[in-house]
């Protein structure tokens, strides 16, 4: 899986700067797509220390600077999860036809499945809350999309009820710290 990452990486890389007059788009204000695959990656003592996640934002592009839109996606930690919320993106001042940016979203992860934790029945799974910032830079392209990286910080929290022998129900939270790595494409 590293491999295959890794190789697409370097064939976009590629294509971006194998082209000549690479731009960013030249809208200023209108819909944008951010489709992006990443890693979650925490502890290597936690149970999954490397967490998938694939990321759809919908923006409007306020001005050249701003943009605010809605992200939705699945990730798949102990339990898939679909994260649905708002998401803020400041353009940073572009140089070179390229442009750094800073992003914040926070929100709430519905649960599609119940968890399963070892022997013990699980009665219900609910999602959480969840917080996600990065800083990212778009690559210049002469075609309708963008290649961009991105690296950040993602808190995330679920809760679940199981049966317990002694205790009627008894209820867990469980959170998350996890680094952020994400490439991905901005079509419009």
């Amino acid at each position: 899986m590293k491999k295959h990452i890794t190789l697409f990486s370097l064939f976009l890389v590629t294509i971006v700067f194998a082209q000549d007059d690479n731009t960013l788009a030249n809208k200023t204000k209108g819909y944008f797509n951010y489709t992006s695959i990443g890693m979650l990656i925490g502890s290597s003592g936690d149970e999954q220390p490397h967490i998938t996640s694939f990321w759809m934002e919908h923006h409007y592009q306020l001005n050249q600077n701003l943009s605010m839109g809605l992200v939705t996606g699945l990730e798949w930690f102990d339990v898939m999860v679909l994260p649905l919320g708002p998401k803020l993106k400041l353009m940073l001042p572009q140089r070179k036809k390229a442009a750094y940016y800073w992003s914040l979203a926070p929100g709430y992860a519905i649960a599609l499945e119940d968890m399963e934790f070892m022997d013990m029945e699980i009665t219900d799974t609910k999602g959480g809350a969840f917080f996600n910032t990065e800083v990212g830079y778009l690559f210049p392209s002469r075609h309708n999309y963008n290649v961009f990286v991105a690296i950040g910080y993602r808190y995330h929290e679920f809760e679940f009820t199981r049966s317990d022998w002694m205790v009627s129900h008894v209820k867990r939270k469980i959170s998350y710290n996890r680094f952020s790595v994400r490439l991905g494409v901005r079509l419009f």
